[in-house]
Formats: structure tokens, sequence, C-alpha cells
């Protein structure tokens, strides 16, 4: 593993274009060890992960995107599908045993639930990216999916809803452009 700052940040790009080869089932669980240290509000763990990593799967994946999404799909040979779980908090009583009122979030508006759940899981969504980047691995993040037909070919469970695909493997940096631009740190941030 490399935890240096130009593997994870300065040195890793996002690749819309990949080598094919799959990931291996100890290269995905190895990810998910590390995504899953993630900090998150009262260790609520809502992030839900499907890797995707069969060609036929992929291909399946492929036809959920959009159309500009569609060939940089078909050329990777892994993707993890990222969700967040609108029932998060059922399983608070295992990874949160020290709330008092575990189940309290269950009497939430539906809209409180979804913003603490996607919020969480977009930490751990950051967590994940920067561990496949440690692994080795070159990242693809995308939203630019049907989101509908995406829940019904992949989450099984009725809480889960869809967030991003990263696509996973080695990126082909020929098809790189040069990095864009990002904002300065007086245009992005306040100190008060």
């Amino acid at each position: 593993m490399d935890f240096s700052k130009e593997t994870i940040f300065t040195g890793a790009r996002s690749h819309k274009k990949f080598d094919g080869n799959a990931l291996s089932d100890e290269d995905m669980r190895a990810i998910y060890e590390l995504t899953k240290l993630a900090p998150t509000a009262n260790n609520s763990c809502p992030l839900r992960i499907v890797f995707v990593n069969t060609n036929e799967s992929m291909e399946k994946l492929a036809s959920c995107a959009l159309d500009f999404n569609q060939d940089k799909t078909r050329t990777a040979g892994s993707a993890a599908i990222l969700g967040y779980d609108l029932n998060f908090y059922s399983q608070f009583h295992y990874l949160a045993p020290h709330m008092k009122q575990p189940t309290a979030h269950a009497s939430w508006p539906i809209e409180r639930i979804e913003r603490y759940a996607l919020a969480n899981a977009n930490l751990q969504a950051g967590f994940l990216i920067a561990a496949s980047r440690a692994l080795g691995f070159d990242c693809g993040p995308m939203g630019g999916f049907d989101a509908p037909t995406l829940e019904s070919e992949f989450f099984h469970e009725t809480s889960w809803r869809f967030s991003c695909v990263i696509l996973l493997g080695r990126g082909d940096t020929s098809a790189l452009h040069p990095r864009a631009p990002r904002l300065e740190f007086e245009d992005a941030c306040r100190v008060i």
C-alpha cells in the first residue's frame, strides 16, 4: 500500500478509460476494509456498495449510463455502484450501542433521513477513492446514470438509493487531459 500524498491526491487523476481488467475478490475486499473506517455521524455507516465485476454485469451497468458515460463504463473491468441506505439506523444496535435512543432516527421526516444518509455516505465515498488509490488502483467517479433504472437493476433492497459509480482498475494515462484548474483557497474558503 502506498499512502503517499502523491499517490492519493496530487498525482492521482480521475480516469475516463481503463484497461478492461477486473479486480480480484481480494482487491474489492481490501478496498472495502479501508473504506469502512471512514468517520460517519454516530458511526451510522450508510454507504452501500454493489461491486460490478463481470463482463455481463459491466454491460448491464453501461446500459444504465447516460450516453456520454456508456463508452467510459465499457472500458472498465470493475466498478463500484455507491448508494446509501435510508434504513441505516436499523444497524445502530450493532454500530452505535452507545446511543441512548438508537431508534430515534426512524421518526425523522424522510427528507432529513435522506440528507443525513447521503452526507455520511459521501464521507465514505471519499474514503473509497482514497483506499482504491492507496491500493494501487485508478478511479473514475461518475454520476451520469439513470438512477431509477440502475436501482431496479442492481439494488434489490428497496431502502437503498443511488449516489454514484466509481470505475476501478488500471486507467489509461494516454487518455488523460491536462488537469483542470481548481479554485484557490481565497475563492473557496473563509476564515472567521
